[in-house]
């Protein structure tokens, strides 16, 4: 059975736009946290944000759903749309993304692993690796399939909409960024209003033990990985690799100079800067590179917290 869902998702993904008669108020404070305000502050030095007056066809997000040979329960649908939602609340409220072009994803779910693996042969014409979940670049496809925890499928869901937004918006992030930010949403929640994200326990895992820090790829060569070493450890099953970048995201997310610092650079390459992401955190993180590496490991030895509220 093939099922299509884009009409109703549609709908119930669309935002309603910002007023065009309102001033948006911007400015970065002594830590380097950027705010947003409809609020004139007249003790911090503020930039006007004129929002874009986009026509009525456009929007931030182009979704739909397709199913074969499986059915989803209402429910399950619900969440779909509840989850996308969250990861997009996310770039917007969190990282200041400003969706100036529509972000097309085709979401793709298929009955099991199998059906899953054969599909990814013939779309890539070459044998896939291990994965839960893919999107592919051509088309703005996410492919899942229905594991038996079926929870897990939805968290995978929400970790590739964050590739396909990376993707889209900025596309010369590199992978160690890129995945690591997709790790996030896979833990990604709303509680009472404010925006959560827990430690991922998998990740944690991998690479919080005591025995494994020694043991992990110093943080000036882990951000100097090529995409291509990295798609190509990937595709040996390299879970470190991924699972470092997830904690260590996590660690920047955790700190307000790391948050800060995520912010800065990927707004950078929001705006098209190639510049390797590497000298960009030797010039912008305090301390460089050598700091980031001290504040890692001083990280990794101290208590992680649970969950993080944005």
């Amino acid at each position: 059975m093939t099922s299509y869902l884009p009409a109703l998702l549609t709908t119930l993904l669309s935002l309603a736009p910002i007023s065009v008669t309102a001033k948006i108020y911007k400015w970065t404070d002594e830590n380097g946290q950027v705010h947003f305000s409809d609020k004139k502050i007249e003790s911090v030095e503020q930039e006007v944000i004129k929002p874009r007056n986009h026509t009525s066809s456009w929007s931030r997000y182009d979704i739909s759903v397709k199913t074969i040979d499986t059915n989803l329960s209402k429910q399950e649908l619900n969440k779909i749309v509840a989850d996308v939602n969250l990861v997009y609340e996310f770039y917007d409220r969190v990282l200041f993304f400003d969706f100036y072009k529509t972000v097309p994803v085709k979401i793709l779910i298929l009955k099991d692993e199998k059906a899953y693996y054969d599909y990814l042969r013939k779309q890539t014409g070459r044998e896939p690796s291990r994965s839960y979940g893919k999107y592919l670049y051509k088309g703005n496809q996410i492919v899942v399939y229905i594991q038996k925890d079926r929870a897990r499928t939805f968290r995978t869901i929400k970790h590739e909409v964050s590739h396909a937004i990376t993707d889209t918006v900025t596309p010369y992030a590199q992978s160690w960024l890129n995945e690591g930010l997709a790790e996030q949403m896979e833990t990604l929640s709303k509680v009472e209003g404010q925006l959560r994200i827990t430690s991922h326990w998998e990740n944690y895992k991998w690479v919080n033990p005591p025995l494994r820090h020694e043991k992990l790829m110093e943080i000036g060569t882990f951000i100097r990985l090529p995409n291509t070493k990295w798609r190509h450890e990937q595709r040996n099953g390299s879970a470190p690799l991924q699972a470092q970048a997830g904690q260590f995201i996590y660690f920047l997310l955790s700190k307000p100079t790391g948050k800060s610092f995520v912010i800065r650079l990927m707004h950078k390459l929001e705006r098209g800067n190639r510049t390797h992401s590497y000298y960009l955190v030797d010039k912008d993180y305090i301390g460089g590179i050598k700091g980031l590496e001290i504040d890692w490991r001083n990280w990794l030895r101290g208590k992680i917290d649970k969950h993080i509220t944005f």
